[in-house]
């Protein structure tokens, strides 16, 4: 019989390239998305119920008997306008929703494997290296839902001996990435010819820690078939890339002559991840890169 897994947020990047990967691998998929009208990928069943509703979402998890759930679905609340106090009402709406998958599986089967995506934005360093020992600290009501979701996790996992591990993901990119994000923002940039946006970024001299999110979402798939049970583990590249390199590499592929050369600040260093713990527990390995991305974006 095949293994039946629930993904939320399935119609986003991580959602759309994990559903490809496990039905490869012959899982079953039962996607949760919010809306109706986007790309359906075949062999997907998808849930268009609110994940706010225990008692709806109870039911679901009672009928299909997951083998796992992968919870990738939250409201991005750091993109809110504070002034319309949304922040605070998505903050506690992703924290309910969260709970309430977690409490499910402890009234019907504390055997599902449960994995919740965390963020790098959990961490309270935000230059240097952090590791899976590193303090958390919230510094907007997007990584104060993570870190809270995180701990009412571990604490539920403790007290009935949940399979349950919250991955901590670092920037990520794909085809599949939402137009509001860096990367597609730049390709959108550099087509539409709006380079003063493009020497705005190119001036932040930007160094972070990309990678591809097919790489990320291998490593989901080697947790969820692994019987591993880390609290919390690092997906990321374990380097930086110079953001500069890829703008410099889309002026020659779109043959952009214009010259861009604007003063850069003293280099931006973001936080890098060390996802040593990945490569031992699960002999993960990252097989693409940022670049690849870029260069897929590059091609929509």
């Amino acid at each position: 019989m095949k293994k039946r897994i629930i993904i939320t947020g399935g119609n986003g990047q991580d959602g759309i390239i994990l559903s490809k990967l496990l039905l490869k691998k012959k899982y079953l998929i039962y996607s949760f998305v919010k809306k109706k009208n986007f790309i359906k990928i075949p062999g997907v069943k998808y849930l268009y119920d609110n994940l706010s509703n225990y008692y709806l979402i109870d039911k679901i998890i009672k009928e299909i008997k997951p083998f796992a759930i992968v919870h990738l679905a939250a409201k991005n609340i750091s993109t809110v306008n504070i002034k319309t106090m949304k922040r605070n009402f998505f903050y506690k709406k992703n924290l309910l929703i969260t709970k309430n998958l977690i409490n499910s599986i402890i009234k019907n089967n504390k055997k599902i494997k449960f994995i919740f995506a965390g963020s790098s934005l959990m961490f309270e360093k935000t230059k240097g290296v952090a590791n899976e020992s590193s303090r958390f600290k919230a510094n907007c009501y997007y990584s104060k839902y993570k870190i809270d979701a995180y701990n009412y996790i571990e604490k539920m996992k403790k007290k009935f001996k949940l399979f349950a591990t919250t991955i901590i993901l670092f920037n990520h990119d794909s085809k599949y990435r939402n137009s509001k994000f860096l990367f597609p923002r730049l390709v959108k940039y550099l087509k539409s010819n709006k380079l003063n946006h493009v020497k705005k970024i190119y001036s932040q001299n930007i160094f972070g820690d990309f990678s591809h999110a097919e790489d990320i979402c291998n490593g989901i798939f080697l947790l969820i078939k692994s019987n591993k049970n880390p609290n919390k583990i690092i997906f990321s590249s374990n380097n930086l890339l110079r953001l500069n390199n890829l703008i410099d590499y889309g002026l020659v592929k779109l043959k952009i002559k214009k010259n861009i050369t604007t003063k850069t600040h003293k280099k931006t260093i973001k936080l890098i991840g060390n996802n040593n713990l990945a490569k031992k527990l699960l002999k993960w390995f990252p097989k693409k890169n940022s670049l690849l991305a870029f260069k897929e974006i590059l091609k929509n």
